[in-house]
C-alpha cells in the first residue's frame, strides 16, 4: 500500500504554466511532522484558557464574569482558528515541483502574495544537504539548497523528507538533461 504523501508516486500532475512535454519528477512539500508540531502547539494553545475557565468557573461564576470569560474564549478560539487555517495553507501552497526540465520554487507568503521562481536543469552546478538537530535525524528530513550558475543564487526546499534521496534523484535529472542538451 502507498503512502498518500509520496513524492515518487508517479502520478499526471498539473500545475499552471507545466509544458506539454513536461513529466512531474518530484513533487514536494515540508516534512509532515512540521505540521504535527504546529498542530500541537495551536491545540495547546487553545486548550490551556479552557482548561482554566472550566478549574475557575466557579469563582468566574461568583463574580458574574462566566458569561465574559466564555466570551473571551469564543473570540479567542475564532482567533487561534484563523491563525491555523494560515498555517495550514501556507503549508500546502508552499511546493517543490522537480519536473525532467526545470525545478519551480512557489513560495506562498500570505494570503494574497506568491513567489514563483524556476531554474532549469542544466544550470544547476551544486546541490547540498543540511540535516541538523536531532528531529530532523531522528524523522529524517532537513533542507536541500540547489547553487545555480543563473542569476539566482540558490534554491532551497526547506525541512523536505529524505533529503539526501531528493538530492540523488534531482542530480540523476541534472545528468539526463546535460546528456540531452549535449545531443
Amino acid at each position: 500500500m502507498a503512502f498518500n504523501f509520496s513524492f515518487f508516486t508517479q502520478s499526471k500532475y498539473t500545475f499552471e504554466g507545466k509544458r506539454d512535454d513536461e513529466d512531474v519528477e518530484i513533487f514536494l512539500y515540508s516534512h509532515w511532522i512540521i505540521m504535527v508540531i504546529k498542530t500541537l502547539s495551536y491545540f495547546i494553545m487553545t486548550a490551556v484558557p479552557i482548561i482554566a475557565v472550566i478549574f475557575y468557573s466557579s469563582e468566574l461564576k461568583e463574580k458574574n464574569l462566566l458569561g465574559g470569560a466564555i466570551l473571551f474564549l469564543i473570540a479567542y478560539g475564532m482567533i487561534i482558528w484563523s491563525m491555523y487555517f494560515y498555517e495550514v495553507m501556507i503549508y500546502l501552497l508552499d511546493t517543490w515541483i522537480v519536473t525532467n526540465q526545470r525545478i519551480i520554487d512557489i513560495i506562498q507568503k500570505g494570503f494574497f502574495y506568491r513567489t514563483v521562481a524556476e531554474l532549469d536543469l542544466s544550470k544547476v552546478q551544486d546541490i547540498s544537504v543540511r540535516t541538523s538537530g536531532l528531529i530532523q535525524t531522528i524523522f529524517d528530513f532537513g533542507d536541500v539548497e540547489i547553487q545555480s550558475a543563473g542569476a539566482l543564487n540558490k534554491f532551497k526546499f526547506s525541512q523536505v523528507a529524505k533529503p539526501q534521496i531528493v538530492k540523488d534523484r534531482i542530480m540523476k535529472l541534472v545528468l539526463e538533461s546535460k546528456k540531452h542538451d549535449a545531443l
